[in-house]
């Protein structure tokens, strides 16, 4: 079926229940309108040399996006897709593939973007100092060999965007809102991730943040980040306000630790599609499949 043609409200779904964990790693993939490029970066990561699971969460694309990861999902178990009923945002996407990651038991997850800014040869490398101790990992465009291919006011906005969080929070990082990471699950608290209530480079912010504050050994290393080869970029100028006042935020908080609630057991469902999926937001639950 083409996307135009599902109703509204679709919520498809390779439920928690019968999802196949056949590996110890989940390679997340939020997706919006990423017909072009999201078929040859699942093909990628299924070659690397270190065995994945990959779960694609989709934001109601309007191209191929969906037949293309749904010829991957019948043709390899490894592959999994949860197609949400709207653009719900791509920090609700990567908050549900902790969630998602977690209720598996997955002991790794690793989160990148889906338009081969990325290259998914870095993934391997990301690992290796995972195995070497440390506790998150970040694909760094500022550390010392990073490199990026931003040019006139995107470049200026991402590197202006890092020094002055590196300025205002001293978190001892040169970068702090790229979505290529990994984290060993078993190492960083749940929830702390999974109730951050924030949207694009808010959310990256806030999340490395929590982690560096939580007390992880977070490790850099450097990655060539390149400009998107298809389409055009989804981020809003609303996105880098928002951003602004989550910073404003941060430091006003300081140093101290965030507190941040538990997850709901699995017994727990949203009323709405039946799937666990809810977490703390405000004084109540949100489901990050459906709202």
């Amino acid at each position: 079926m083409l996307q135009s043609e599902r109703p509204a409200d679709a919520v498809d779904l390779v439920t928690f229940e019968g999802s196949t964990r056949t590996c110890e790693t989940l390679v997340c993939l939020p997706t919006h309108n990423e017909g072009e490029t999201i078929g040859p970066l699942i093909d990628a990561i299924l070659r690397l040399p270190v065995t994945c699971d990959v779960l694609v969460i989709d934001d109601l694309s309007l191209d191929r996006t969906r037949v293309e990861v749904d010829l991957r999902v019948t043709a390899d178990a490894r592959v999994s897709m949860i197609g949400r009923p709207r653009k719900l945002g791509v920090g609700s996407a990567h908050r549900l593939g902790w969630l998602y990651a977690r209720r598996l038991g997955y002991a790794r997850i690793v989160t990148l973007d889906a338009d081969l800014s990325h290259d998914p040869a870095d993934i391997p490398r990301l690992l290796d100092r995972l195995d070497k101790g440390a506790d998150f990992v970040i694909g760094s465009r500022f550390a010392p060999g990073g490199r990026l291919d931003y040019r006139g006011l995107r470049r200026f906005i991402s590197r202006g965007a890092n020094l002055f969080a590196s300025l205002l929070l001293r978190l001892s990082l040169a970068e702090h809102t790229t979505s290529l990471r990994a984290a060993r699950l078993d190492r960083v608290p749940a929830g702390l991730v999974e109730t951050i209530d924030s949207e694009g480079y808010a959310f990256f912010l806030t999340c490395m943040t929590r982690v560096v504050r939580a007390g992880l050994q977070v490790v850099e290393i450097p990655i060539h980040f390149h400009d998107r080869q298809q389409g055009e970029s989804k981020l809003p100028p609303i996105e880098i306000v928002r951003c602004f006042f989550a910073l404003l935020r941060l430091v006003r908080v300081g140093q101290q630790a965030e507190a941040f609630g538990d997850l709901p057991d699995r017994a727990h469902t949203c009323p709405t599609c039946n799937y666990p999926c809810c977490v703390p937001s405000g004084d109540g639950l949100r489901c990050l499949i459906c709202s």
